[in-house]
């Protein structure tokens, strides 16, 4: 059986290098006219799914898996693939584009991987099967840069050379969903768990968050007792915002040996200079 290393080097090795086969040019009608869709970024994410998936089925077919597909946006993942002893490996699409300061700087890279509320705490509850039925969690990231020259409006097919893409340059990593997680929230008023936040794609690709050196039960546990965003003033203050936070709430809960541990691991990933730009 194919190792959760094997299925992600399939996936990589599935994906075109080249650019042009990730570059949607708009949607077409009858009249042979592409209408181009702007740089939503909602938009975008949805496309890089749709162009993703014959990729994924190649995948399916060579490792001799099932490929399933959500048919709802609110169903984690967004594929699965069905092993033949019918264990699943979830696979999840997820993009951004590159933000750049008035200096053209580029800022931190940083994606939101879905609810913490939500199937890590109920099992069944906005997932296709169960959790526990999981024995992996994969992301496909997506990086892009938004195209100030794209092509607006109409353009007719005979003139398809010409129309410039919404997005440019597009990266990618293919990564276990614990090793790019982060310690806060990825938005404000959800319960989404945000990713490591870096300068570059390769700490994604890479997968060098804290969570892939505690390993992924730490991970589970760290989200699991997350503070909702709803919770009482006073249960947050129980809780805790942070990895250091989360070491004092082991202490508070009687598990000292492990949080000792965590902090020793903490400190090591922390000190490692190509963490450095990694927050």
């Amino acid at each position: 059986m194919p190792t959760t290393q094997d299925v992600i080097d399939a996936i990589k090795k599935s994906l075109p290098d080249d650019q042009a086969l990730w570059s949607v040019l708009g949607f077409i009608n009858p009249r042979k006219q592409i209408l181009a869709f702007g740089d939503d970024s909602k938009i975008i994410g949805r496309l890089f799914e749709v162009v993703v998936e014959p990729y994924l089925q190649q995948v399916a077919n060579e490792l001799g898996f099932e490929l399933g597909l959500s048919e709802q946006q609110t169903v984690y993942p967004d594929f699965w693939f069905i092993k033949p002893d019918h264990r699943l490996i979830a696979v999840d699409i997820k993009s951004t584009y590159r933000r750049f300061s008035k200096n053209k700087y580029a800022s931190h890279i940083g994606f939101t991987l879905g609810g913490y509320a939500s199937f890590l705490r109920n099992g069944t509850k906005n997932i296709y099967s169960t959790y526990d039925n999981y024995d992996a969690h994969l992301v496909i990231g997506f990086v892009y840069t938004r195209n100030s020259e794209a092509t607006v409006g109409i353009s007719d097919i005979a003139d398809i050379s010409k129309i410039k893409a919404a997005y440019t340059d597009v990266s990618i990593f293919v990564q276990e969903k614990y090793k790019i997680a982060g310690q806060s929230k990825g938005s404000g008023n959800t319960n989404n768990i945000g990713t490591i936040k870096a300068s570059s794609i390769e700490p994604f690709v890479e997968g060098q968050s804290y969570f892939s050196v505690f390993g992924n039960a730490v991970f589970e546990d760290y989200w699991r007792n997350y503070p909702k965003y709803t919770d009482s003033k006073e249960t947050k203050e129980a809780l805790y915002t942070d990895l250091l936070g989360y070491f004092d709430w082991l202490d508070r809960t009687g598990k000292n040996d492990q949080s000792k541990t965590l902090r020793d691991q903490y400190k090591k990933w922390r000190a490692d200079p190509k963490n450095e730009s990694i927050v």
